[in-house]
């Protein structure tokens, strides 16, 4: 604007000088790039370059200047758009205009545009980062108590959340550590009475299986005597499993010690298992032929687990034996790996289970239909469920390809990856 009204003095200064013509008044004026100068006078006009006469100058302005004022607006006549300035020559009974084409003005739009994207686009994820980086400051706490309540129902019942600087948070986690606190307390409370209960019915017990024990060598007994003496030997014997399941539900309710763990070859487990059961299942009395077949995927043959040794052959047993007390007989072993864990297939010949019940069936004293009907205390696959949750594992059943049922024993693999 300053430089118009520049250029419209040189003009004025240029048409006073007698002989001087317009055009080369005009031609005389330093113009920047794209910018056209025009003089009008006596109603004529008179161009820097070879536009039309007034071209592009807007009706606004010159209403402007022929009022004796200076004008300014902005056209679209151009490509670009230019900005139009009018300036009266009164002196010389003249107008003045110039028509500036905003190239540079175009560019350093776009120019302001591209940096305010960028720009935004940095802001944006900055804040998209320092709010991660906050949220995560924040919810730390709170996946720190996810975990722990995990590592809690499966078991590890020590588990406990650190102590933290924030005093909001710090009344979290001192309210969680009170609360697991006191349900400790009450499940070891709960599984030392249940225990003790075991433990103080074993000596009766005892005493019941010597006394039963004498009965039956008792000669001349008559036969519903007998009979009577049958039925009592095989409800003692019941009573004592269901009072050693009692114990050892107890013991894995009451946490685990993961010092007593140990690394086995989960082959070794497998055929610990198979060996407690061989008599009863392995091998058919009739047939002396196997009845069942052991096999192991090659990805699996060398995977190890981290468990204790006792507990983990003791369920794996139960599982075993459940195929074949109550699932019409063990048909097949494998051994599979899937993924971080390795997997143990316990396949029957029975007739499955119904998808409705295959989560009961891990109920304590849960009998299923006619798995049901064959005895026992309804709690073996309850120790099965409690064993693989407090190592880390989970148990499951579906339908295996032959129609039966087939439990699947998973535990986290500890070595032998590839």
């Amino acid at each position: 604007m300053q430089q118009a009204y520049t250029n419209a003095a040189l003009a004025k200064d240029g048409l006073r000088t007698s002989g001087a013509s317009v055009v080369d008044v005009l031609d005389a004026i330093a113009l920047p790039n794209r910018t056209i100068a025009y003089v009008r006078t006596g109603g004529q006009w008179y161009s820097s370059g070879l536009a039309e006469e007034g071209h592009a100058v807007t009706e606004h302005v010159a209403r402007a200047v022929v009022a004796g004022s200076a004008g300014l607006s902005w056209t679209g006549a151009t490509d670009p758009p230019a900005i139009v300035v009018g300036i009266p020559l009164a002196a010389v009974d003249a107008e003045y205009y110039e028509v500036i084409v905003a190239e540079e003005l175009d560019g350093t739009l776009l120019t302001l545009r591209t940096a305010l994207i960028v720009s935004a686009l940095i802001t944006t994820l900055a804040g998209a980062l320092l709010g991660w980086y906050a949220a995560r400051g924040v919810l730390r706490p709170l996946n720190q108590v996810t975990v722990a309540a995990a590592r809690i129902s499966g078991g590890h019942l020590a588990s406990r959340l650190d102590p933290v600087d924030d005093p909001d948070l710090a009344t979290l986690v001192g309210s969680f550590n009170n609360m697991v606190d006191t349900v400790t307390e009450r499940i070891e409370r709960d599984a030392r009475f249940a225990a003790d209960v075991a433990h103080e019915l074993r000596t009766p017990l005892a005493t019941l299986t010597t006394a039963l024990g004498v009965l039956q060598g008792t000669p001349g007994l008559s036969g519903s005597s007998a009979l009577a003496v049958q039925l009592m030997s095989t409800e003692l014997e019941r009573f004592r499993q269901a009072l050693e399941d009692l114990i050892a539900l107890g013991r894995l309710d009451s946490g685990v010690r993961e010092s007593e763990w140990e690394s086995v070859a989960v082959t070794d487990l497998v055929a610990l298992a198979v060996a407690d059961t061989r008599s009863a299942i392995i091998v058919d009395t009739d047939k002396d032929e196997p009845t069942a077949v052991v096999t192991t995927e090659p990805d699996a043959v060398h995977l190890r687990v981290r468990v204790d040794r006792l507990q983990a052959r003791r369920a794996l047993s139960n599982l075993i034996r459940n195929a074949d007390t109550h699932g019409g007989g063990l048909t097949a072993i494998r051994i599979a790996s899937r993924g971080r864990f390795v997997d143990i297939h316990v396949e029957d010949a029975g007739p499955g289970v119904h998808p409705a019940e295959r989560q009961r069936i891990f109920e304590r004293f849960a009998r299923i239909g006619a798995r049901g009907a064959n005895g026992g205390s309804g709690l073996g696959l309850s120790i099965v469920e409690r064993t693989v949750a407090v190592h880390g594992g989970s148990v499951w059943c579906r339908e295996s390809a032959a129609g039966g049922a087939d439990f699947v024993f998973s535990l986290p693999a500890s070595g032998g990856l590839p």
